[in-house]
């Protein structure tokens, strides 16, 4: 028998919750002040791990930047506790239900 995704899912988010940095504690607690940002207790290991995870990437952009590397700046903001995914579907503003000869409709979220 395979595991469900489900499961896969679980395991995935159990074990990244496992590693997540003591040492950010007080850098998480002030940025959830911050953001007004609050979680059941089920969310907040997980989100915890997204802004984690955010937050190394851009260190290494800062730490690139500083070297004359990329051409612009990146900070955290409200959006740190998000995955690429979830900012693209919140941010974007529109799905494209169908194409038909040449044109797009588009379809606003609510």
């Amino acid at each position: 028998m395979h595991p469900s995704l489900l499961t896969v899912l679980c395991l995935g988010i159990a074990s990244a919750v496992a590693q997540l940095d003591q040492s950010l504690d007080a850098q998480w607690s002030q940025w959830r002040a911050t953001h007004k940002k609050l979680y059941s207790t089920n969310e907040e290991g997980w989100r915890r791990a997204v802004w984690e995870k955010n937050l190394k990437m851009i260190e290494q952009h800062s730490r690139e930047y500083s070297s004359g590397n990329p051409s612009f700046t990146m900070t955290m903001n409200a959006f740190g506790d998000m995955t690429n995914e979830e900012f693209r579907q919140v941010m974007n503003g529109f799905k494209n239900l169908r194409q038909k000869k040449g044109k797009y409709v588009v379809r606003l979220l609510q």
